[in-house]
This record gives C-alpha cells, sequence and structure tokens, in this order.
C-alpha cells in the first residue's frame, strides 16, 4: 500500500514461499523503487516482500493513492517512475542472463560483475563490495 524509494544505501528483495524457502528477487541501490505493485493494480497485493538494509538507508514512503494522485496531476511523475520501473526490468534481466544456461563459477564471475557495477566502491587496490551477502 506504500511506495518506497531508496534515497541513500542498498536494500535486499525477498520472498518467503509456502515450503519456507526464502529467495532474494532483488538488489537495489540508491533511487530505486519498490512496493509499486498496488500503485499499478490498484488494489493491495496479495505477494509479501521482505527488505533487509545492506547499510545505511535513507527512504521516502509515500501512500501508493498519494502517488497515483501525483502522477494524475503532473505527467512528470509518472515519467519518473516509469524510469524506475524500467531499471528494476533491466536489472531483472541481467539477473535472469547471469543465472541461466551457464556453469556456476560462470555464473559466479557474472554475478560479481553485476555487483562491482551496481554496487562496487573503487579503491586503490581494486572495487570493494562493500555488502554482507551469503
Amino acid at each position: 500500500e506504500k511506495v518506497y524509494l531508496i534515497r541513500r544505501g542498498a536494500v535486499r528483495l525477498s520472498r518467503v514461499y509456502e515450503s519456507g524457502e526464502e529467495i532474494t528477487v532483488a538488489l537495489l541501490r540508491e533511487n530505486s523503487l519498490f512496493g509499486v505493485l498496488s500503485l499499478l493494480t490498484g488494489h493491495r497485493s496479495d505477494r509479501f516482500y521482505h527488505s533487509v538494509a545492506f547499510t545505511r538507508v535513507e527512504m521516502i514512503t509515500a501512500p501508493a493513492t498519494s502517488v497515483r494522485q501525483a502522477i494524475e496531476n503532473d505527467t512528470s511523475v509518472g515519467l519518473l517512475l516509469l524510469q524506475g520501473l524500467s531499471s528494476r526490468i533491466l536489472q531483472t534481466e541481467t539477473m535472469i542472463e547471469t543465472l541461466t544456461h551457464r556453469d556456476m563459477s560462470s555464473r559466479l564471475v557474472s554475478f560479481l560483475l553485476v555487483l562491482c557495477r551496481d554496487f562496487g566502491v573503487p579503491g586503490e587496490q581494486g572495487i570493494t563490495i562493500d555488502l554482507r551477502l551469503s
């Protein structure tokens, strides 16, 4: 029922399935959106997600109804939302490409490259991915 915008930090978005297995569905960074499903469908979603901060996080939250009203009043708000959703789709496509049709070592290398691109901090000894991942 709310839309979340990450202004600073990194967040892991996951789902827990009936089997009890928790699956990471997205690793989000600054200027990423989540919680937009109720905004798009117009009603509360039956899909529940968990979000866990990897780092110190600053977020802006807004009720989905307020965001919908803002889009109706100003088309540039809708364009910004569309850009955020497009970014999430591209991230998802990249992860699907990374995790399919490859052996384990290739998947790991591809995943590390994605993490370097999205969360890496350049330093004297290379790029540091400052996230606590298992």
